[in-house]
C-alpha cells in the first residue's frame, strides 16, 4: 500500500497583521514533527501548498527530519496550490461587509474579553453560511474548493506506484475535504473534524494500485506531546 500523509502547518500569526506566517512556537512544532518523521517514514515526494505559513512548515519540517536522521533527503519540495486553504478573509467579508476593513474587525475582535472566542464565533457563523450557500458572492464557492483538493489528491494517487511515502504539508480546512471525501461525511461534519485539528497534526491515508483511498489515522499530534511542545489549535 502507498502512504499519504497530509500534514497541517504549524501555528499561524493569529491577531498579527500578516497570519500567513508561522509564529515562534509554529517552527518549532515543525521541527519537532520532522524530528518524530525521521524515526517513522523514508518519503519519496514533498508537497506543499503556496501558502507562506504552508512553505514555512515545510522548510522547518525538513530542518528537523535532516538533522535527526543525519543527512539530507535530496528530495525537492513541490509547490501545488491545490492544497491551498479556503480563503477565510473573503469568507469573513461575505458575513460581514464591514470586516473587509481589517483595521476595523481586528479592533472589534481584540477589543473583546477573550477575542480568540470571540473570532471563533463569527468564523464558525461565516464558514457554516459559505458551506450553504448558492448565490455565486464568494471567490471560491465551498464545492470549487472541494473539487480542487480532492483533484490535488487523485492526482498523487495516480501517478504514485505502490511503494509511494508522499508528505503533503496543507492546511485544516483543506485535509478535512481529504477526510470528508474519503469517509463519505456531510460538509458541517468534516468542519467540525476541522476545528479539532492540532498544528502540525498528521493525518495519514492509504491507497492501493486501482485508487482505492482509506483513512489509517487522523489528527495525530503525538510527536508534540513527547516532546512537550505546545499543542495549538490556531
Amino acid at each position: 500500500m502507498a502512504e499519504l500523509y497530509l500534514i497541517r502547518h504549524g501555528q499561524a500569526s493569529f491577531g498579527q497583521e500578516n497570519y500567513d506566517a508561522l509564529s515562534e512556537l509554529g517552527a518549532l512544532q515543525a521541527q519537532t514533527l520532522g524530528q518524530s518523521l525521521a524515526n517513522l517514514i523514508k518519503p519519496t515526494q514533498l508537497i506543499c501548498g503556496s501558502l507562506n505559513r504552508q512553505q514555512q512548515t515545510m522548510d522547518h519540517m525538513l530542518a528537523g527530519f535532516e538533522a535527526a536522521a543525519g543527512k539530507t533527503l535530496g528530495l525537492p519540495v513541490q509547490v501545488n496550490p491545490a492544497f491551498n486553504e479556503f480563503d477565510h478573509e473573503n469568507v469573513l467579508q461575505v458575513f460581514n461587509p464591514d470586516f473587509k476593513n481589517r483595521e476595523f474587525m481586528a479592533k472589534q475582535i481584540l477589543s473583546q474579553k477573550e477575542p480568540e472566542k470571540v473570532f471563533h464565533k463569527l468564523y464558525r457563523q461565516a464558514v457554516f453560511k459559505w458551506l450553504e450557500d448558492r448565490s455565486g458572492q464568494y471567490d471560491e464557492t465551498f464545492e470549487d474548493f472541494h473539487q480542487r483538493v480532492n483533484q490535488g489528491v487523485d492526482s498523487i494517487i495516480k501517478n504514485a506506484n505502490r511503494q509511494e511515502c508522499v508528505v503533503v504539508v496543507s492546511s485544516a480546512g483543506a485535509i478535512s475535504m481529504c477526510v470528508q471525501q474519503v469517509l463519505g461525511i456531510s460538509p458541517i461534519k468534516a468542519f467540525e473534524l476541522n476545528e479539532m485539528m492540532a498544528n502540525t497534526a498528521i493525518t495519514r491515508l492509504v491507497f492501493n494500485e486501482v485508487g482505492d483511498l482509506n483513512m489509517s489515522y487522523f489528527n495525530n499530534y503525538q510527536h508534540l506531546s513527547l516532546a512537550d511542545t505546545k499543542v495549538t489549535y490556531r
